[in-house]
């Protein structure tokens, strides 16, 4: 169950985009290409969820994405700008790509960060 979002704003966008991205990790274990492609809704489920991601790194602080050095929040946004302004073109072996190389890091990025938080007394998410 997911916790309740947290108060801060970089906390709580930073908190979508680490559910969004477990979320996408739970739909896409062991999925190889030829399965993702063949569900459509898997494909929609992950667009979506990136899309969520892409949202929430829109709003994230520069001073917070500054802190985040690892987390490429430039990409994230484009990748959010092509799936939502023109999904009939959206290349799925990237989108599948990107579910196998690039959520993981995402993950631990964003982990770290909340460990460190917790660590230093302010309230992560």
């Amino acid at each position: 169950m997911p916790k309740p979002a947290p108060k801060n704003p970089d906390d709580a966008h930073l908190h979508d985009m680490l559910e969004a991205a477990r979320l996408i990790r739970g739909y896409m274990r062991k999925v190889s290409f030829e399965e993702f492609w063949h569900h459509n809704e898997k494909r929609d489920a992950v667009a979506l969820r990136l899309s969520v991601i892409g949202e929430a790194a829109t709003h994230v602080s520069p001073a917070t994405q500054k802190a985040l050095p690892t987390i490429p929040f430039q990409r994230i946004r484009g990748l959010r700008n092509r799936i939502a302004h023109d999904y009939g073109a959206i290349d799925f072996k990237i989108v599948w790509e990107v579910t196998q190389k690039e959520i993981g890091p995402l993950i631990a990025a964003l982990e770290v960060y909340t460990s460190k938080k917790s660590r230093s007394g302010k309230t992560p998410f």
